[in-house]
């Protein structure tokens, strides 16, 4: 083996290195909280409303606190339910097009970074919220993401976990200077990569992958999101190829529910053994939640992995050459570990 070969096997093994042990309790409860809204929501014949209360899960089933006890889970999943639920109000009022989702993605994105706690959870709200499910299907504003934000806590809150079971440190978080030019950079590129996408009035195909490669992928140092990107890239890659297998077998609707679940239960039991092993089973879960009940070409995941790396070299270069900073290490908040 060539050193090249070997410094490349034994930077792969450095992204795979668990570093916590899965929690297998809390991923079956996220694919439940998924699956069961799809079949429900296909049997009335009602499935982007289906989609619309499965959504919240993606959100509300990122890892909680290590070692946090009963009050500690339920204060953080009120926040995420808080923020998700406004976001559904927010898109059912304004409208789904461009300007309206621009401007939510980007004021929340800013308000994410500034806020402990938060983190990514209230943009990807708002995109997420924005581009699935059919707003005529909501007589009241905000209430299916908040159906669904209730029945996935009452499946999360039961988990148990011993205190420190992660073995982890609190979060260190970053001094106010550094968080205030994340959020500026965040808003920007988010906001504008919804502009970009979106020019025809709504955000086209696949665009909202950009989007969220933007959110996920660009951290508050240059460390970290270096870091990030070699995760999502390696990740998505992998995971896009079997998404694509998955989608040229055509799968009906409730084919779609029970593999939603199974990689949703899969991606979150081991995303806190390693961010990579949610990048590797996420795309599946992301691409058919996100257009459910809307047959999709195989070339779709195609087209997300190269948004993904897309998204992925502009966080890079925003880090380099958007008010570039010290590189203090800021590390994920509370709200911070989402997709």
């Amino acid at each position: 083996m060539t050193a090249p070969a070997r410094t490349a096997a034994r930077a792969l093994r450095d992204l795979l290195r668990p570093q916590g042990p899965p929690r297998y309790a809390d991923g079956a409860a996220a694919g439940l909280a998924l699956a069961v809204p799809l079949v429900v929501g296909t049997l009335s014949g009602r499935p982007g409303t289906g989609a619309a209360v499965a959504l919240p899960a993606v959100l509300l089933a990122m890892p909680l606190p290590a070692g946090a006890g009963p009050r500690g889970r339920a204060r953080c999943l009120a926040v995420r339910t808080a923020w998700t639920t406004a976001a559904g109000a927010y898109t059912t009022l304004a409208g789904h097009g461009m300007p309206a989702l621009a401007l939510g993605v980007a004021a929340t994105a800013f308000a994410g970074a500034m806020l402990p706690g938060v983190g990514a959870t209230a943009p990807l709200a708002v995109l997420l919220t924005g581009i699935t499910g059919d707003e005529l299907e909501q007589t009241v504003p905000g209430l299916l993401q908040l159906v669904g934000c209730l029945w996935t806590a009452a499946l999360l809150l039961p988990r148990r976990h011993r205190d420190g079971e992660d073995g982890a440190a609190p979060p260190h978080l970053s001094p106010r200077t550094v968080r205030l030019r994340h959020g500026a950079r965040l808003a920007l590129l988010t906001g504008g990569a919804v502009a970009v996408t979106g020019v025809s009035g709504t955000l086209w195909g696949q665009g909202h992958w950009l989007v969220t490669a933007l959110l996920l992928t660009l951290r508050p140092t240059p460390e970290e999101t270096r870091t990030k990107f070699a995760q999502r890239i390696v990740g998505n890659t992998a995971g896009g190829v079997v998404t694509a297998l998955l989608l040229l077998a055509h799968p009906g609707p409730y084919a779609v529910a029970a593999v939603v679940g199974v990689s949703g239960a899969l991606a979150y039991a081991f995303r806190p053994a390693n961010y990579t092993y949610w990048a590797l089973a996420s795309p599946v879960l992301l691409l058919l939640l996100s257009d459910y009940g809307e047959p999709l070409p195989w070339w779709a995941a195609t087209v997300r992995a190269g948004l993904n790396a897309l998204g992925g070299c502009v966080a890079l270069l925003a880090t380099r050459w958007l008010w570039p900073g010290s590189g203090t290490r800021a590390g994920d908040g509370p709200g911070e570990g989402t997709p």
